[in-house]
């Protein structure tokens, strides 16, 4: 198994847990606000963001969605508030499991996966939605998504993209 690569916001228990895990983590980092964490992120792309529930009331959890849209694959574990003992690291685990598995089917819904296809094939916006059954902005969103998520830049990525993944053969 490969460690669960972990960031950690806040918590000192839980550095002093998840150091103890005897390889099982690899702790890439440690910060001391969400601000740190969403930059910290975007940067390291950890498997597992550890979040200190303490640092949630100082900060809120309204911050949640801007961590998720700074690594979508980062799995976020909330450590209970006393002493996080070995549940902690079960939890990092069970979540850097998820997260893996989130990659590995690359984190695209069935629809998005139909949207690339569509693009790689040279469909214009208005041919999928007219194809798809959905308005034409809903479509863009769903490209605006996909690109975010995997990191593509231009159609021609998405077409190798698409390619690469065995979805133009169909």
């Amino acid at each position: 198994m490969v460690a669960a690569r972990v960031l950690i916001a806040g918590g000192e228990a839980a550095l002093h847990e998840l150091r103890a895990a005897n390889g099982d983590v690899k702790v890439v980092g440690r910060v001391r606000s969400l601000n740190e964490a969403e930059q910290a992120m975007r940067a390291l792309r950890p498997s597992v963001l550890v979040l200190d529930v303490d640092l949630t009331h100082h900060e809120g959890l309204c911050s949640l969605p801007a961590l998720r849209r700074a690594s979508p694959e980062t799995a976020i574990v909330l450590p209970p508030a006393a002493d996080p003992g070995p549940r902690l690291v079960r939890a990092v685990h069970i979540a850097a499991r998820d997260s893996e598995r989130r990659r590995e089917n690359d984190g695209l819904t069935g629809r998005e996966r139909e949207v690339v296809r569509l693009v790689a094939l040279g469909h214009t916006n208005h041919e999928i939605a007219e194809r798809l059954v959905l308005s034409v902005r809903t479509v863009e969103t769903h490209r605006s998504r996909i690109q975010h998520r995997l990191r593509l830049g231009s159609r021609a990525e998405i077409v190798r993209w698409a390619l690469e993944r065995g979805l133009l053969d169909s």
